[in-house]
């Protein structure tokens, strides 16, 4: 994928530019979509193995593509979905990426269920990143006023994926 992708993708991440900046387009999604199973398989499969981890990731697209359905739709802009659902696809992406290496640096201890205080301080940075990427690129697709709206309404993305996530796990007997 050109760079015509991935440069805009990164300004989002840095809070510079929004949804309306990508392109509405099928194979641009589709790349990102990629990019994100590869990281959360990258970052879940020393957990639940391969395949679990492939279950999981495609899991977390099909929520986040149903909630941005949702939300947009309550507020009659469901035609800027694609690209709204590109953006959140590729920062998730990205900060997966970002996560991974940080796994492989600071692994946890799985079998003592334990995470060194420095790797969990740069852990919840990451998550703090990501809701602030998630609101900034909703408050763009929703036209609202403050980004801490947008990132209220990312915290019910992530509570309702974590959710639907342990749900499935337990369904599964894992």
């Amino acid at each position: 994928m050109s760079l015509n992708t991935v440069v805009p993708m990164l300004e989002i991440l840095r809070l510079r530019r929004g949804p309306q900046d990508l392109m509405a387009d099928q194979g641009v999604l589709m790349f990102w979509m990629g990019a994100s199973v590869f990281s959360g398989i990258l970052i879940a499969a020393p957990m639940y193995g391969f395949a679990t981890s492939l279950f999981l990731s495609v899991l977390d697209l099909a929520v986040l593509y149903l909630f941005v359905l949702a939300v947009l739709g309550l507020q009659g802009k469901a035609a800027r979905w694609m690209q709204t659902y590109t953006a959140m696809v590729g920062v998730s992406a990205l900060l997966g990426l970002v996560m991974a290496v940080l796994l492989g640096l600071f692994p946890p201890d799985l079998a003592e269920g334990e995470v060194s205080m420095p790797a969990l301080i740069v852990y919840l940075g990451l998550v703090v990143w990501l809701l602030l990427a998630f609101g900034h690129i909703l408050q763009q697709a929703l036209d609202l006023a403050g980004r801490m709206t947008g990132v209220a309404i990312a915290l019910g993305f992530v509570v309702l994926s974590s959710v639907v996530t342990q749900l499935a796990l337990g369904l599964a007997g894992i």
